[in-house]
């Protein structure tokens, strides 16, 4: 698990954007134990499926914030497809925190071009 740090550009970009999202509200150094089931759109789904279909939108959006606007770019054995296919997994289990979102995010993107974000 990487270390939840202002120093970690997946950390700083995934909380940011879920900020921007208004999936979650608090501030950088509260927000790693964040349980995904208290993301704005957890509770706005009635069902498994409509949770997985809005999981499905928010991961295109992640993936949107960081490629389009963010400067980030996938790993080498990352595409579009794999990266969003596995936020909507994260992201419809209901246990994991907005650090595992970062974790997952660290192994997918490289953020700010030329920059290696993973610790060792």
């Amino acid at each position: 698990m990487i270390t939840w740090s202002k120093n970690n550009r997946a950390c700083t970009t995934t909380w940011s954007t879920l900020l921007i999202l208004e999936q979650i509200s608090a501030v950088f150094v509260d927000s790693s134990a964040i349980k995904i089931q208290d993301f704005t759109f957890w509770n706005q789904a009635g069902s498994s499926d409509i949770r997985r279909l809005l999981a499905n939108t928010l991961a295109v959006q992640l993936d949107n914030i960081f490629t389009m606007i963010r400067g980030a770019h996938y790993e080498s054995n990352v595409t579009k497809e794999t990266a969003t296919s596995g936020i909507v997994d994260l992201l419809t289990a209901a246990e994991k925190t907005v650090n595992d979102l970062a974790e997952l995010n660290d192994r997918n993107y490289v953020f700010w071009a030329g920059e290696n974000t993973h610790e060792n």
